[in-house]
């Protein structure tokens, strides 16, 4: 008895120890830190493409601005950063003059995790555009 246990908690406290986020979660595009217990190592990328209304009567600024931003959780109890969908297009209407809005937008994350330490970095690639009216 004592030995099936000892068996199961090993297993169990294992199992707490070497586990970890399965991916970058996203809601809507945008970051979400979550956190499984202590992770002692990960490195992960995914992807995500925000639904884009049909933008009418408008010219192309710029393709492919990009905007990066990064997000720092020190055991999901600490976070540092901004990665917020509003700074980014921010950043990316910075690299067109003139240009207003935001189309085809693809979001880029990639997630690395040492020993509870997590860092996200997120890039938005997006074509720049202008409304005519």
């Amino acid at each position: 008895m004592k030995k099936s246990f000892l068996f199961v908690g090993g297993a169990v406290l294992a199992s707490v120890l070497f586990s970890g986020c399965a991916g970058v979660g996203t809601n809507n595009g945008a970051v979400t830190l979550t956190g499984a217990g202590m992770n002692i190592y990960s490195e992960l990328s995914s992807n995500a493409m925000i639904p884009q209304y049909a933008a009418q009567d408008y010219t192309v600024v710029k393709r492919d601005v990009k905007a990066t931003a990064e997000l720092k959780s020190i055991f999901t109890a600490f976070n540092f950063g901004d990665a917020s969908y509003a700074t980014l297009k921010a950043r990316a209407l910075e690299q067109a003059p003139g240009a207003t809005d935001l189309t085809d937008v693809k979001m880029d994350y990639k997630q690395n995790c040492i020993c509870g330490i997590n860092t996200v970095v997120v890039t938005m690639t997006a074509t720049a555009i202008k409304y005519n009216k």
